[in-house]
């Protein structure tokens, strides 16, 4: 059995112009170690489940690895 863990950081919005507006293409911007939390799961499609679920709220970035 493996284990799967799913990195996730917080990304702060820049509330610019309407939502008709096109906005300014987000960078990626490496976060500090301290500021990645983890979690981790028994089996693959619980990471991705959980991981796109905090990317589609639009607060956070993801990345699961194996480990």
């Amino acid at each position: 059995m493996s284990n799967w863990c799913v990195e996730y950081w917080k990304v702060d919005k820049r509330p610019e112009g309407s939502h008709a507006q096109m906005r300014e293409q987000l960078k990626y911007v490496k976060p500090k170690f301290e500021d990645i939390s983890r979690r981790y799961f028994s089996d693959y499609l619980s990471a991705t489940r959980y991981a796109n679920s905090l990317f589609d709220s639009g607060n956070y970035h993801t990345n699961i690895v194996k480990g």
